[in-house]
């Protein structure tokens, strides 16, 4: 009776333990102490997995199970990867010389720093301006107006023509490129090889036979080049065609190169040696207008009394001033006979097509070009080209890697990148 009412209640708790025991009465078997057989254990558990649903973050591919979360990422949600170009410049802005540009590229000149309180300002130019600029002013201030209303117009005006003459040689010479060849690590960065090959008729770089970085090429120029005067330049690692040098101030190869002239901060070559030459003639027809005319002017009657009265009114305060003036005056006339002498030189080398550095050395005209009548050329680079400055460091001259910090790199390894 006991055992009877146990079975029935536990029939009332469980209603439907019958009916469960007869569906999984194949798989399941049940001891004395009701207990789950291991074997019947791993069929359910197959069974369950079939039945149940995906557990996220599995995947049942098959019959293996794969763990997604120790997957790569394929990254199909993210954009794809696109490489960052580097940033470019102007070629006016990373010229690897000395030269010196202004003007956002317009105009470029030499780049001497002479003296610390002038830097990127050449002592000799200041002093070519100094004198074509003190004398003159004197004489526009003074001598012009006097001249104008005696009714002298010719002079004056021919003066001021032959001024401003004058300066713009000066400038043009100063602040214009000379003939320039581009060195190879320009050529190659601006990818203009082609175009100079164009321009010059032989290939510049010499790609046939000289490596790209251009190490050893000294010796593997060919015959045809080196037998008409072509040479090798060890800095700019390129050919240089007949009549052109390379310039250690300015640090760069200059078509047919004359010399390098501290006067002009510049060097002197084929594209402004007409303009160093007018400047030379125009400075000396200058200096034979002013000068004259302004010692006359100082020596006249008119201009000592106007000098009497303001010394008295002064009480002698503007002697230096005159002092300084007559020295500024003796040093004009020696620029004055040096320029002259200058231009005499240079009509020399004209007459005999040969340029100072040809007659310095005794070298032989090999092209049989004029000196001063043959043609400019076009310039051989262009500023404004836009570079990656990367592209013009020489890997064999590039600067040694900054050293590491042994103070840093402890502190790194005692407590990690984060605190560093």
């Amino acid at each position: 009776m006991a055992s009877s009412s146990r079975d029935n209640g536990k029939e009332a708790q469980h209603p439907g333990f019958e009916s469960i025991e007869d569906e999984e009465h194949a798989d399941f078997s049940f001891g004395p102490e009701h207990e789950f057989s291991p074997k019947q254990g791993a069929k359910a558990s197959r069974s369950a997995s079939s039945a149940a649903p995906s557990v996220l973050g599995k995947s049942n591919e098959g019959a293996r199970e794969v763990d997604l979360e120790m997957q790569p990422l394929t990254g199909a949600d993210e954009p794809p990867q696109v490489q960052v170009e580097r940033p470019k410049k102007r070629l006016y802005n990373v010229w690897p010389s000395r030269n010196k540009f202004f003007c956002k590229g317009t105009m470029m000149t030499g780049g001497e720093t002479e003296m610390g309180i002038t830097p990127n300002c050449s002592v000799p130019n200041l002093c070519v301006w100094t004198c074509i600029l003190a004398p003159c002013s004197l004489y526009f201030i003074w001598v012009f107006p006097h001249l104008w209303k005696e009714g002298c117009y010719t002079l004056p005006l021919a003066t001021l023509a032959v001024f401003v003459m004058a300066t713009g040689f000066l400038l043009a010479t100063c602040c214009s490129d000379p003939g320039i060849i581009p060195r190879r690590e320009v050529v190659i960065a601006t990818k203009t090889a082609k175009q100079l090959q164009e321009q010059l008729g032989y290939d510049l770089l010499c790609m046939d036979s000289v490596p790209l970085d251009g190490r050893g090429g000294g010796g593997k120029l060919p015959v045809e080049l080196t037998s008409r005067g072509y040479r090798w330049c060890r800095t700019c690692r390129i050919i240089r065609p007949p009549r052109s040098s390379h310039c250690p101030d300015c640090d760069n190869c200059v078509m047919r190169y004359d010399h390098h002239c501290p006067f002009v901060n510049n060097c002197v070559g084929q594209r402004n040696y007409h303009f160093f030459f007018g400047f030379v003639t125009s400075v000396l027809c200058l200096a034979m207008m002013v000068l004259p005319v302004l010692f006359w002017f100082l020596n006249s009657e008119n201009f000592e009394l106007a000098v009497d009265g303001m010394i008295h009114v002064s009480s002698g305060a503007l002697q230096p001033v005159f002092y300084a003036l007559i020295a500024l005056g003796a040093l004009v006339g020696i620029a004055t006979l040096l320029s002259f002498v200058l231009w005499v030189y240079h009509v020399f080398l004209i007459a005999t097509k040969r340029t100072t550095k040809e007659f310095r050395r005794n070298l032989e005209n090999i092209a049989e070009e004029p000196t001063l009548c043959a043609s400019r050329g076009p310039r051989l680079f262009d500023p404004w080209a836009l570079v990656d400055p990367r592209d013009l460091i020489r890997v064999d001259e590039a600067p040694p890697p900054v050293p590491n910090n042994l103070c840093v790199d402890v502190w790194s390894s005692c407590f990690g990148d984060e605190y560093s």
